[in-house]
């Protein structure tokens, strides 16, 4: 089957994003059962691929239908406890509302900045680390206002 979008303005944001024909012509298959066979078979793969993109075959990821903010609350509200430590790690503006999630919860966030458009380095997340012991260290693996890639295996390795 071919199928082609309409003619529409081209979107430049940070996101929702364009998305390729194949893309559209994939979401327009009928709706499964999220108890389903096949449901269950996809989603299976797609845990194993995201797996594949962090680098690791231990753990669960958790794939959310929603917002980087939701992912946010996700971790305040169900991994962490008021007045529990958190690192966040900051390579542009998501960082702040991060921490500002956390303070909300009543998490005491300690962050660690880096100049926008500039990554942390090394050295600094080490040092940061040996400071203090925290529950979780956070990360914007991209900041899309400020277009910085965070290395996610140089943080894992630290």
């Amino acid at each position: 089957m071919t199928f082609h979008q309409a003619e529409h303005p081209l979107l430049v944001i940070p996101g929702p994003i364009e998305v390729s024909d194949d893309v559209l012509l994939a979401n327009a298959s009928p709706s499964q059962s999220h108890m389903s066979k096949k449901f269950t078979e996809t989603f299976g793969e797609a845990i194993k691929m995201l797996r594949k993109v962090l680098v690791t075959d231990r753990g669960q990821p958790f794939i959310v239908g929603g917002s980087g903010t939701l992912g946010w609350d996700m971790v305040a509200a169900n991994l962490m406890e008021e007045g529990d430590e958190a690192l966040v790690l900051h390579s542009g503006y998501f960082g702040q509302s991060f921490a500002d999630c956390f303070a909300a919860y009543g998490i005491k966030a300690t962050q660690l900045k880096a100049p926008i458009g500039q990554c942390l380095s090394r050295e600094e997340i080490t040092e940061a680390l040996k400071a203090k012991k925290y529950k979780v260290v956070t990360m914007t693996h991209v900041d899309t206002s400020t277009g910085v890639l965070i290395d996610a295996r140089t943080v894992a390795e630290v």
